[in-house]
C-alpha cells in the first residue's frame, strides 16, 4: 500500500484507485469515503425534525417488565416485523432463514463498508488484490478467525463456499457472477485463497463486502456443509463466526435470543457490550407497539415516526431519533415474462409509470418527506456520475393519467363492456408486497392501485408474510412487487442480475437474480462489457449510458421515492447509540453493521422491574 496515499478521498477516487491500480486493502487501513458520509448523515439525510427545537424533557418514564427469559439490564431488545421461520437458518433458499431476526449478529463478511463513515474495514479477510490484468484475485484471511464451534475459518471455507455456489444458480448467491467469472481457486496456505478467473473483472470482491445490509455471499463452514444438501439442511443452531450465538428461538413469543460468545475470535477489535440481544416481533397495532417502546419493553424499533414525534413532543426524556438516508429507493418490480400477460409489454410498464404520483407519495406516504426517484439508485452525491440527465429528460417520468390511458388504448383497448382486454383476456394486475398493511410500501402500492383503476386497470393488492412473499417473488408469481432495490458501488451491480442468462421461467426459483424475468439481448451485451472494466474509466461511461437508456425504454423496475429512515433508540437501559451528531455507524438493526453499534453502547445501570 502506498505510504503517501491520502486518508480521506472521494469514493470515485477510491473506486478508481482500487480497481484500476488493483490496490491492496490491508491490516488497519480504513479508507474514508467522504462522499458517502455527506450523503448518509447530517445535511444529506431526510428529516422532519426541526433544528435545535427538541421539547424539554418533562415526562416521567414508566418501565414495564419485558417478557424475556434473560436479565433485562444485560439485554438489548429489538422490535421487528412478523417472523414465520423459527427452526431454520439456511440463507441459501427461500424461507430458509428468518429475516431481521438477529442472524446478522452472527454472520460476518470479509469486509465492512460503512455508509455512515465511508470506511472500508477488513474483517474476516485482511486484504485483497488483483493481478495486473484482473484475471486473478488473491484474498488473505485473518489467522485468528474461527467459527463459533471452535473450528478454524479460512481459505478452504471460502473455496468450498464459492465452488459450491458457482454451479448452483438455484441457490441465493449461486450461479451469476461466480459461474461467469470463477475458473478455480487455489489455496496455497490456510489463510490464502487465489481465485483464477475465466475472464477479467475488477468487481468480484464486491460479492464479499457488507455494504447494503449483508454481503451478497457469506463464507460457510466447510466442515458443516460439505455433507449436507443445501436445499434441505436447516443449519440450526447456525454455525457462524460473529460475536453472538443463538441461545433459543421461542416460536410462541415470536422471539430470538442471542447470547454473547465468550470465545469470539475478534474481541480485541470488537467487544460487544450487551450479554444478550433479543429480536422480537412487535405488535401489529402501532399504538401498542409504540406504547411498548415508551414503557421500555424495547430498546430499538417498535415505534413508528408518527408516534415517535408525538412521544418526543410530550417531553419523553429517553428517546433518540437518528436520521439515515437509506441506499435503497422504494421501487416497483415489474414482471416482464410474457406468461404474465400485458405486464410484459414495455408500453404497459410505461403506462404504470405514468400512474405513479411520486410527489404525493414522497410527501404524504413516507414517514418523512422525501424526493421522487428517477434513477434506480440512491441520490447520493457519489452516484451523480452514473446519471445522464439528457436521457432522463428524453424519457421523462411524470404523473400523467392521460398519457397512461393513451398507451393502454394501444395495447389493451376496452371492449363493449368497458373492460380492458389483452389477447382475449381481461386485464387485471396482481400487486404484492412484504410490508404490513399499515406500512409505507403497502400504502405506496395502494396509491398506485387507485390510479390504475382511474385508467381502467383493476388490480388486487396483498400484503404477504415474509416467507410467503419471498416464495411468490422469487417464483415470479406476481405482476407488480412494491418493495426496494439499490446497489453499493456502481450500477453494474444491478445490471448483472438483469441479464437473460439469469432468467428462470415462472414457477422456478430466481434465487435473487432477475426477479422480474427481464430479457433483452442488447442489454446483455452491454452488461457483459461493463462487467470486465473499471466503472469509473472513460470507456465505461458510454456503456453505462447505453444500459441506462435501455432501462428507461424497457422499465423492468420503477423507482418511486428516495428513502429516509429515522431510527429510534431508548436510552433507559443503554446509551451511546448513533446520533445525527455522531453517526459513527449505520443505525439499522437488520444490517450486520449493527454489531459495531453494540460494541459502542454502554449500560446505564438501570435494573429491570421485579
Amino acid at each position: 500500500m502506498d505510504e503517501n496515499r491520502p486518508q480521506f478521498e472521494d469514493v470515485a477516487e477510491v473506486v478508481r484507485y482500487q480497481l484500476s491500480r488493483r490496490s491492496l486493502v490491508g491490516g488497519g487501513a480504513a479508507t474514508a469515503l467522504t462522499g458517502l458520509l455527506a450523503a448518509c448523515s447530517g445535511g444529506g439525510s431526510y428529516s422532519d425534525k426541526p433544528a435545535n427545537n427538541k421539547p424539554a424533557a418533562t415526562k416521567s418514564i414508566q418501565i414495564n417488565k419485558a417478557n424475556i427469559p434473560v436479565p433485562r439490564d444485560q439485554t438489548v431488545i429489538v422490535g421487528q416485523g412478523e417472523y414465520t421461520v423459527f427452526d431454520s437458518f439456511d440463507g441459501m433458499i427461500p424461507n430458509g432463514s428468518p429475516s431481521g431476526a438477529g442472524v446478522e449478529l452472527a454472520t460476518e463478511p470479509l469486509f465492512f463498508l460503512s455508509f455512515a463513515t465511508g470506511k472500508l474495514t477488513p474483517w474476516l479477510a485482511t486484504e485483497y488484490k488483483y493481478n495486473d490484468d484482473n484475471t486473478e484475485l488473491t484474498l488473505k484471511f485473518d489467522p485468528k478467525a474461527h467459527w463459533n464451534d471452535g473450528k478454524p475459518l479460512g481459505a478452504n471455507d471460502f473455496k468450498f463456499t464459492v465452488m459450491l455456489l458457482k454451479d448452483r444458480p438455484d441457490l441465493f448467491g449461486g450461479g451469476g457472477e461466480l459461474k461467469e467469472f470463477v475458473k478455480s481457486i487455489d489455496v496455497p496456505d490456510e489463510q490464502t485463497a487465489v481465485v483464477k478467473l475465466l475472464k477479467p473483472t475488477p468487481r468480484l470482491h464486491y460479492n464479499f463486502i457488507a455494504a447494503i445490509a449483508g454481503a451478497p455471499i457469506n463464507v460457510m463452514p466447510e466442515h458443516i456443509w460439505k455433507s449436507q444438501d443445501p436445499t434441505k439442511y436447516k443449519d440450526n443452531p447456525p454455525v457462524r463466526s460473529g460475536p453472538y450465538k443463538l441461545k433459543q428461538a421461542i416460536r410462541n413469543q415470536k422471539m430470538f435470543v442471542w447470547e454473547k460468545d465468550p470465545n469470539y475470535w475478534n474481541k480485541d477489535k470488537l467487544d460487544v457490550k450487551p450479554q444478550y440481544v433479543v429480536f422480537q416481533s412487535a405488535s401489529k397495532q402501532l399504538d401498542q407497539a409504540s406504547l411498548a417502546f415508551e414503557r421500555v419493553e424495547f430498546d430499538v424499533g417498535s415505534i413508528d415516526a408518527q408516534h415517535a414525534t408525538q412521544l418526543s413532543n410530550s417531553g419523553y426524556p429517553a428517546m433518540i431519533t437518528t436520521q439515515f438516508h437509506d441506499p435503497n429507493p422504494r421501487v416497483m418490480w415489474l414482471n416482464c415474462d410474457p406468461a404474465r400477460g400485458v405486464i410484459s409489454e414495455p408500453k404497459m410498464r410505461w403506462a404504470i409509470n405514468y400512474c405513479l404520483d411520486r410527489e404525493k407519495i414522497g410527501t404524504s406516504v413516507w414517514d418523512v418527506k422525501v424526493p421522487p426517484a428517477v434513477y434506480p439508485w440512491a441520490d447520493y452525491p457519489t452516484n451523480d456520475k452514473w446519471k445522464n440527465d439528457e436521457l432522463a429528460n428524453k424519457y421523462k417520468f411524470e404523473y400523467n393519467l392521460d398519457k397512461a390511458a393513451q398507451l393502454l388504448d394501444e395495447i389493451a383497448p376496452k371492449n363493449a363492456a368497458g373492460k380492458r382486454m389483452y389477447k382475449g383476456k381481461e386485464v387485471n394486475l396482481e400487486i404484492i408486497t412484504p410490508a404490513l398493511v399499515d406500512k409505507a410500501e403497502y400504502a405506496i402500492a395502494n396509491v398506485l392501485k387507485a390510479d390504475l383503476a382511474k385508467v381502467g386497470v383493476p388490480a388486487t393488492l396483498r400484503s404477504l408474510s415474509g416467507s410467503v412473499h419471498d416464495e411468490k417473488f422469487q417464483r415470479g408469481e406476481y405482476d407488480i412487487d412494491s418493495s426496494w432495490a439499490g446497489f453499493a458501488i456502481d450500477p453494474e451491480q444491478l445490471y448483472t442480475d438483469w441479464t437473460s442468462d439469469k432468467y428462470q421461467p415462472i414457477g422456478k426459483n430466481a434465487a435473487g437474480k432477475n426477479k422480474m424475468r427481464f430479457r433483452n439481448a442488447k442489454f446483455d451485451e452491454v452488461s457483459n462489457k461493463l462487467a470486465g472494466i473499471d466503472p469509473s474509466s472513460p470507456e465505461a461511461k458510454p456503456l453505462l449510458d447505453e444500459a441506462l437508456e435501455i432501462y428507461f425504454q424497457q422499465l423492468p423496475m420503477l423507482p418511486v421515492i428516495q428513502t429516509g429512515y429515522p431510527q429510534f433508540f431508548n436510552t433507559t437501559y443503554w446509551t451511546g447509540w448513533p446520533t445525527d451528531d455522531d453517526l459513527y455507524e449505520v443505525p439499522l438493526n437488520w444490517w450486520p453493521h449493527f454489531i459495531l453499534v453494540l460494541g459502542k453502547i454502554k449500560a446505564t445501570g438501570q435494573k429491570g422491574p421485579a
